[in-house]
């Protein structure tokens, strides 16, 4: 008797305990302005979220960036759609940027995705809130503090969140896709006349919106100098299509090889950009290198407009100043198929 004693009180408060409770996960913002890498990011998200890694709460689109007005919403809803969460918001904001994107590059952009999402005259609803309208009741919804994961120009994430708001508490990190700190810029075409090539694209388009975003908020920047080391390979993009498992490596795959990128890609002019920062944000932090505190200025005006130019007076922010090629495209696909 004495011996079944002993055993229910030790036994018994085991029971009692409760297990171990799984952490919540990372509620999200994705803000872009949905061209080729920003598709392939959200492709990307959607099986993070899918899998429990992050908790994908809406997706904002800018429409001054590479993605047509209208267009922007749409694509983003069909990627949705496809990877099966078409519950997830969608907003749009149309913002005026400082420099319009070339607008062959805009029409590239849009017949890729048309053709690869196969949303050729779809309509997206009527919208009921704009992109910083959806930010701000997102921030206000969340449980605990959300990461912002934006990677076009930061316009609709200055609007929802101006100097002193209180909304800004709910952020915990803005990891940006922008900037070049100690490489040169990669303006092209219609953007170059003007302009000394020192600035990265999506600071480029709206380099009063980056000011405000890297002076105001907590910001994490996966910059040139990063992305620079992770070109888009053709065999790699061939890993994607013949190792890929899910819708989302799909609608990757089928991205990357359409004949508009196949020539970009032989040519060594498109990089993973977006992704990057996404994998580094969610997947694997590893994939960036050289990581470190930097005090950083946006030119405004004269041909350095957009210019992310250190500076000891400048807003700090953690940037990256590299990358491990290998290890971004093992967890990227990892990710893709949703083992990682």
């Amino acid at each position: 008797m004495r011996i079944v004693l002993l055993v229910l009180v030790l036994v018994l408060p085991l029971l009692a305990t409760p297990a171990t409770a799984q952490p919540r996960p990372v509620p999200v913002i994705y803000d872009s302005d949905l061209d080729v890498d920003d598709a392939s990011t959200l492709a990307y998200l959607c099986v993070q979220h899918q899998r429990h890694r992050i908790d994908l709460r809406a997706v904002t689109v800018a429409d001054n960036g590479f993605g047509v007005p209208g267009r922007t919403r749409q694509h983003a809803l069909s990627v949705l759609a496809e990877c099966g969460l078409p519950d997830v918001p969608v907003a749009e904001g149309a913002e005026p940027g400082v420099h319009p994107a070339p607008a062959s590059a805009v029409r590239d952009m849009e017949t890729v995705l048309t053709a690869a999402l196969g949303d050729a005259g779809r309509t997206p609803p009527p919208a009921t809130l704009t992109a910083a309208q959806l930010i701000r009741r997102t921030l206000a919804e969340a449980p605990g503090e959300v990461t912002v994961l934006a990677t076009g120009p930061l316009s609709n994430l200055a609007r929802a969140v101006p100097p002193g708001s209180p909304a800004a508490r709910k952020i915990g990190e803005v990891h940006v896709m922008g900037g070049a700190i100690s490489v040169p810029g990669n303006l092209f075409g219609e953007a170059l006349p003007g302009f000394d090539n020192s600035q990265e694209l999506n600071v480029w388009l709206d380099p009063v919106s980056a000011r405000q975003v890297f002076c105001s908020l907590p910001v994490v920047l996966t910059p040139l100098d990063a992305t620079d080391q992770v070109p888009i390979r053709q065999a790699y993009v061939d890993r994607i299509g013949a190792e890929g498992t899910t819708a989302s490596a799909g609608i990757v795959h089928r991205i990357m090889t359409h004949p508009v990128l196949r020539d970009g890609i032989a040519l060594g002019i498109f990089y993973w950009w977006d992704a990057l920062a996404a994998v580094a944000a969610f997947g694997d932090p590893g994939v960036v290198t050289g990581v470190r505190p930097v005090r950083l200025d946006v030119v405004q005006d004269g041909p350095q407009s957009g210019r992310t130019r250190p500076d000891a007076r400048g807003a700090e922010v953690i940037a990256a100043s590299g990358a491990d090629p290998g290890r971004f495209e093992e967890v990227f696909l990892a990710g893709l198929n949703g083992s990682r």
